[in-house]
């Protein structure tokens, strides 16, 4: 209470000196009370200046608001604006001064200033002056509002406490900027920042809240679409945001220049598209158009019908890795999260049928901070169709408290010899998981 006293004294400073100049043609009762040019206990004394009376009630009004505002918020950023303008009237110049206070503080912001209403004053007085030279009238308008130290102790915890709850979902919404696990939380995410915006009165926060907005927008931008030829008349495609699988819940739209009986189904995260290639003529650039629409914006990814050709086993190398990862291990501390030698089981689908060469592995699982890798495997496979690699990560791994993300699939690589090149050539793995540990 006690650093809003400096503003009260200049104000009634700046009145008393312009009341030597003018003079009282009117007041609200024949005695000034006492408080006026005081400082009230338990109250605030606002006096201000205006051309009528009600211009005066809300200016009073807005400067108790203003007031109890700064006791609050005490880093709240209200603008002052001063401005001159003259008016021709009669041949004369009018010069007039009006005042403008604009606060960044809004009452549907903070709901503690809701509690504020003129129909709270104690009492009121004003009185109406002359200008003894330009004959211009005013009027001195003042005020008795009650607030107390206990309704501002109570006032300030109200403000702390929504204030810290602001700033906890601002943090939560920074972080979760990195762990995107649907696309449809990036929506949510902007809305939830939107509101924000109108909260924050301060620069340096709202410029904060701004900047993490635009970066959630531009996730949009991160989307892609990756897919491969699972089988003659079957395409596998899912999203990625940076390069990791998210969850979409729109069922793509898709469109072929050629192929007929079109559907697209959503499994375990991806969506299996198929179609009836029939008419396809093989001289033609062949194609499926897959498009998402994602919150107002288009997400296109074509797959060529030629490339189904290497898939469907027809004479070319091809293997491909399905299913799910299998990770499970020897035994698991649940309490330090370490787990020791990790059995891997992988499926890999050899759909041309030819013998190749198996290189290396490299896996990230979600579970890990590291890349799993191995290397130098040198194992041949001559077996059409369906196969399991088994291999072992000997060791003390540590599992992480939580996963990256909860759509529970691993990145990485294989290495495979191309029996018909002899060229070194690697494939893309993304596969979801489970493991014994979890």
């Amino acid at each position: 209470m006690k650093r809003l006293i400096g503003t009260l004294c200049a104000l009634l400073l700046l009145t008393a000196t312009a009341g030597a100049q003018t003079k009282v043609i009117q007041k609200s009762s024949k005695k000034m009370p006492s408080w006026v040019g005081t400082v009230a206990d338990d109250h605030l004394v606002v006096s201000v200046v205006a051309n009528t009376l009600a211009e005066a009630q809300d200016k009073a009004m807005t400067e108790v608001t203003e007031r109890i505002i700064e006791g609050v918020a005490s880093h709240v950023a209200v603008t002052q604006t001063n401005q001159m303008s003259e008016v021709n009237v009669n041949g004369n110049i009018d010069s007039r001064e009006s005042y403008d206070r604009l606060s960044k503080i809004k009452s549907a912001n903070l709901p503690f200033l809701k509690g504020i209403s003129s129909s709270k004053i104690e009492a009121v007085y004003w009185e109406k002056v002359q200008d003894k030279s330009t004959k211009r009238e005013s009027y001195n308008y003042s005020v008795l509002y009650p607030f107390s130290d206990a309704e501002h102790s109570k006032l300030l915890a109200e403000f702390e406490a929504l204030d810290a709850e602001k700033v906890a979902e601002y943090k939560a919404l920074e972080q979760k900027i990195n762990e995107i696990e649907a696309v449809e939380e990036i929506k949510s995410c902007i809305t939830q920042l939107t509101t924000l915006e109108e909260y924050f009165f301060d620069e340096v926060r709202l410029t904060q809240v701004t900047g993490l907005k635009t970066r959630y927008k531009q996730l949009y931008d991160a989307l892609s679409v990756v897919g491969t030829f699972v089988e003659d008349g079957k395409y596998q495609c899912q999203v990625l945001l940076e390069g990791s699988p998210v969850r979409v819940s729109v069922i793509p739209k898709v469109t072929s220049n050629c192929a007929a009986q079109l559907s697209a189904v959503p499994t375990d995260g991806m969506f299996i598209v198929t179609y009836d290639a029939i008419d396809c003529l093989p001289e033609e650039e062949n194609f499926l158009s897959i498009v998402f629409r994602i919150d107002g914006k288009k997400l296109e990814h074509k797959a060529y019908l030629a490339d189904a050709q290497t898939v469907t086993g027809k004479g070319s190398f091809c293997v491909v890795p399905e299913g799910k990862l299998i990770l499970t291990a020897d035994s698991v501390d649940a309490a330090s999260r370490k787990v020791f030698n990790l059995n891997i089981r992988l499926t890999l689908n050899n759909r041309g049928g030819t013998a190749f060469g198996l290189k290396s592995i490299e896996l990230h699982v979600p579970d890990f901070s590291a890349p799993i890798v191995f290397d130098d495997i040198d194992g041949v496979y001559k077996t059409k169709g369906v196969l399991q690699i088994k291999a072992l990560a000997e060791g003390e791994f540590t599992a992480l408290q939580q996963k990256k993300s909860a759509l529970s699939f691993v990145q990485g690589s294989i290495t495979f010899v191309n029996p018909e090149t002899g060229a070194v050539e690697r494939t893309r793995l993304s596969l979801p998981y489970v493991t014994n540990f979890d």
